[in-house]
């Protein structure tokens, strides 16, 4: 019985400290050969080890080792559904959410739970700007329209953390929204109800990056086709969800899912157009800043069509890429802008009967003078 007790231990022994030793190479080997790629900007708490002591290059090796974070980042997401991040918070049904917007100086979480609305100084500053823009407009024979897309965790608020709650009412986008209409202007669209009233037809966002896929740029399309005149509706043809083919398919997760390190753990859902979809459209001018589409066969001016041309105004050009297919197949000239900028130039060149200008929610502040 002691022999084979003996003999039991000295297995044991032989077990730890062949993994001791196991580790103990490795480790060393990354000490004596470190490289900057493979070691994180900070420790999973926060911290940073800055020393360069030998016992620092172990611990920083073990402690601050990309891979490493890499690979609790993974699991703690797929176990317990949550990110580690200031950057990032994870929602339902792989919805990934961005907590700041340092660009826009904005915070998501904080507007979420409604402790974000503009001030009532900075409103009427808004409906000013909004006012101002209006009437230059109009004196060159031109209407504007503000078309506001709201955030993802807006629309799909049901898939935000539960820990969060219900979306409050008091998030800047309503309440900005309430004021305008308060005040008698009306010359925007909210598409807030829109999209959720769509979301049974499909995904309307990418779930790992606050933006539109193709389906929601279609219903974004339709309600801003919605808000023309009857005269334009007798004289254009909307194009009818179920002329149209949708495909849903699966990517590397995006820039969400980037921050928050999970870019190959949470893929993207997203959904495109078909390529089956017909172009009825030609370019007819592109730049850096914008181009411009007449629709087949030739142009027609809106004095004899009716169809008026139209100035598309974007804050980036992936949104034009998405929503083109729908305008440009619809009025027989479209001007894409990709700056929300009243530029002269590109003005003369669109020469529009209307304005519209795209902004997401995140990107309210820019309206401010």
């Amino acid at each position: 019985m002691r022999k084979m007790n003996s003999t039991y231990h000295l297995i044991v022994s032989t077990v730890f400290i062949g993994v001791l030793l196991t580790f103990s190479i490795f480790y060393l080997t990354n000490m004596l050969t470190e490289q900057k790629n493979g070691i994180a900007p900070t420790c999973y708490d926060g911290s940073v080890i800055e020393s360069s002591e030998p016992f620092s290059h172990l611990r920083r090796n073990i402690y601050q080792q990309q891979s490493s974070l890499d690979l609790v980042q993974e699991y703690q997401y797929r176990v317990f559904g949550v990110v580690n991040s200031n950057l990032v918070v994870a929602g339902k049904n792989d919805f990934l959410f961005e907590i700041v917007d340092t660009e826009h100086q904005y915070n998501y979480i904080e507007d979420y739970i409604g402790n974000y609305a503009f001030t009532e100084e900075e409103m009427s500053l808004i409906l000013h700007r909004l006012e101002q823009t209006k009437l230059s407009y109009a004196e060159r024979n031109a209407e504007y329209l503000l078309v506001i897309i709201p955030n993802s965790q807006t629309v799909y608020s049901e898939c935000m953390p539960s820990f969060l709650g219900d979306i409050n009412e008091n998030t800047r986008l309503n309440v900005m929204s309430n004021y305008l209409i308060e005040h008698d202007f009306h010359d925007f669209i909210d598409l807030t109800v829109d999209l959720r009233a769509a979301k049974d037809d499909g995904l309307l966002y990418n779930n790992t990056e606050n933006s539109l896929n193709s389906l929601g740029s279609y219903y974004t399309y339709k309600a801003v086709y919605q808000r023309f005149s009857p005269n334009v509706l007798e004289n254009t043809k909307l194009l009818e969800r179920q002329n149209l083919h949708f495909y849903q398919h699966i990517m590397a997760g995006k820039r969400v899912a980037r921050e928050a390190g999970l870019a190959d753990v949470v893929e993207n859902h997203t959904v495109s157009l078909s390529n089956r979809t017909k172009l009825n459209y030609r370019f007819t001018r592109s730049t850096a800043n914008f181009s411009s589409t007449f629709m087949l066969p030739y142009y027609t001016p809106s004095e004899i069509s009716d169809s008026p041309e139209l100035l598309l105004q974007f804050s980036n050009t992936w949104e034009q890429l998405q929503i083109e297919p729908f305008f440009s197949n619809t009025f027989s000239k479209v001007t894409y802008q990709t700056d929300l900028s009243d530029d002269p130039v590109i003005f003369n060149v669109a020469k529009p009967k209307v304005v519209i200008q795209f902004i997401y929610e995140n990107e309210l502040s820019q309206l401010l003078p």
